[in-house]
């Protein structure tokens, strides 16, 4: 189709791309999904797949989602095999631990530093722990 001889090429390009945005926001491609456990999540989005849970976006937030929690259908959709997310499973949670530990010690090492800060402020201003006489 011809383009009308007043319209620019910018402005056809800027329309389409209004157009493309336009298409992914819709709703209708979202799926609604109810996990084994009960749990609700609407207008779900993937993000993520991986051996032993799936990241997603839906109505109310973001989720991880385990693949065991979900139906056989969605099961079966995203390639669940229990051995490899059973692994997943177990790797995820040694990184969990490790990374938890590793924040534990920044934070008691963080805390460390500002007493540290507070004694050299006090210090610079003239208190001391000594009792007056």
């Amino acid at each position: 189709m011809p383009l009308p001889s007043n319209a620019s090429l910018p402005t056809v390009k800027s329309t389409c791309l209004v157009l493309a945005f336009a298409l992914l926001a819709l709703p209708a491609l979202a799926e609604d999904w109810v996990t084994t456990d009960g749990t609700k999540y609407q207008n779900v989005r993937v993000i993520r797949v991986e051996d032993d849970a799936i990241t997603i976006i839906y109505k109310d937030g973001g989720a991880l989602v385990p693949l065991f929690k979900l139906p056989p259908a969605l099961q079966q959709k995203f390639d669940y095999d229990p051995v490899k997310a059973k692994l997943a499973a177990e790797a995820r949670a040694k990184a969990d631990k490790e990374n938890a530990e590793e924040l534990q010690r920044e934070i008691e090492q963080s805390a460390v530093v500002k007493h540290q800060q507070q004694v050299e402020n006090a210090r610079q201003l003239g208190y001391t722990n000594t009792a007056a006489h």
